[in-house]
């Protein structure tokens, strides 16, 4: 047993169901298209609260517990695949078994796992082996209520990505925070959750399992480090870009995502590579339909003189843009080839080295608020991947790397990184 894992006490495990049934006519999900080539993966985030308020404080210890407890039933209600079951790669039978919801309490204080720029620590506050966990066995969505010895407290949400993606997820969780403020109201969700992706990218018989977006882990360790961008050092970023180029308007994301790219090629010691991220297709979509709804898109880096900053933004810039006007231009009926032609290139015409980048910038994480405040921090340790999110005031961005052991050796000692990003805690 690890040293961490020795913290952990008194863990309590209980089924929350949905609040009321779920129709008949709604109890056969269909996965879509897009939800079908996702690989079947626990998607971690955690929210930490610090020491809550007296009115919080002074209740009874189980308290906190039963007022998320019932909130989640009734958000559950309008997320109904999330308490069902997964039947193979076609569809979710949604027959309210319920979600797995556990509560445990951690003998240290928070600060003890925040301070420490590895989120690999941060797996205290996850059920056992659920977070990055491919094919789990248990429900479709996991959560977990910590209690530091300190009064602060964290949750934790491990949702499959085979039936939600990471918009799903946040608005999943302000939902279930906005009814946990409200209980005694019905009608307080702005607009309700559409899972009806397949209308959109209706599923196809063939064998997706050799053409999955984000493959299988392989079984080697690996390490989840974050690292911050301040206000600053994005601005002296961007503006490398256009001294050094015509590339304009380069966002956020953009510039970030090259740069890591850039130095994750530069400490692996490759040249030839694909950058993998996917595009938000809400719109096209309506902003209430939940699941799958990304298409993912690449470029490909093949030789030294490609892997200058501008030149990197500038292919993610056109690449992301093509993809965007193709389904803006298109039929419904024409997305599911639109999205089987930009699978085929990320897979087909990948190189051996592959990164993949995921974005969660502008998503509200950080608004999360159960009835104590907002999270003092938000995490999403994901392996094989480069996350990046909003800091909790929005005036960075945070990038958690979870890489090789081997690989997060050289990045995190890489000069260049540093100029621009440090070790976050």
């Amino acid at each position: 047993m690890s040293s961490v894992s020795k913290l952990v006490s008194s863990v309590c495990k209980k089924i929350i169901k949905p609040y009321s049934p779920t129709p008949i006519s709604l109890r056969c999900h269909k996965l879509s298209f897009l939800d079908q080539i996702i690989c079947c993966i626990h998607t971690p985030v955690v929210l930490f609260y610090p020491k809550l308020s007296n009115t919080w404080s002074n209740k009874p210890s189980n308290y906190i517990s039963q007022h998320l407890e019932k909130s989640l039933s009734k958000v559950l209600t309008n997320y109904y695949p999330l308490a069902g079951e997964l039947n193979d790669n076609i569809s979710v039978d949604c027959n309210d078994n319920g979600v797995e919801f556990f509560t445990t309490k951690i003998d240290c204080p928070m600060s003890q796992i925040l301070n420490d720029p590895y989120a690999d620590k941060h797996n205290i506050v996850y059920p056992n082996g659920v977070p990055n966990a491919y094919s789990y066995k248990g429900s479709l969505a996991v959560f977990q209520l910590s209690h530091f010895n300190c009064g602060g407290i964290a949750i934790s949400i491990c949702f499959s990505h085979k039936i939600a993606d990471g918009y799903t997820l946040c608005n999943f969780t302000n939902h279930w925070a906005t009814i946990a403020r409200n209980p005694m109201s019905s009608e307080i969700l702005p607009m309700a959750p559409q899972f009806n992706g397949a209308s959109y990218f209706p599923p196809i018989k063939e064998d997706l399992s050799q053409t999955t977006f984000i493959p299988e882990l392989e079984t080697e360790k690996y390490s989840i480090k974050s690292f911050s961008f301040s206000s600053s050092k994005l601005t002296a970023l961007k503006a490398r870009v256009i001294n050094q180029s015509e590339v304009q308007n380069s966002t956020d994301t953009e510039v970030v995502s090259a740069f890591i790219y850039q130095r994750a090629m530069a400490t692996k010691k490759v040249v030839t590579s694909t950058l993998n991220q996917a595009l938000n297709l809400r719109p096209p979509l309506p902003k209430n339909t939940m699941g799958n709804n990304v298409s993912p898109y690449c470029i490909h880096t093949k030789d030294e003189k490609e892997m200058d900053l501008p030149q990197i933004v500038g292919k993610l810039q056109k690449a992301k843009e093509e993809l965007r006007k193709k389904y803006k231009n298109a039929q419904p009926n024409e997305f599911v080839s639109i999205a089987q032609e930009a699978l085929n290139e990320t897979i087909f015409n990948s190189s051996s080295s592959n990164f993949y980048m995921s974005s969660t910038i502008k998503f509200p994480i950080y608004d999360v608020d159960f009835g104590w405040g907002k999270p003092e921090k938000v995490c999403t340790p994901l392996k094989n991947m480069f996350m990046l999110m909003d800091t909790k005031n929005r005036d960075g961005v945070e990038v958690i790397s979870g890489s090789k052991e081997q690989d997060m050796l050289a990045f995190e000692r890489d000069e260049e990184l540093l100029q621009f990003a440090s070790p976050s805690s």
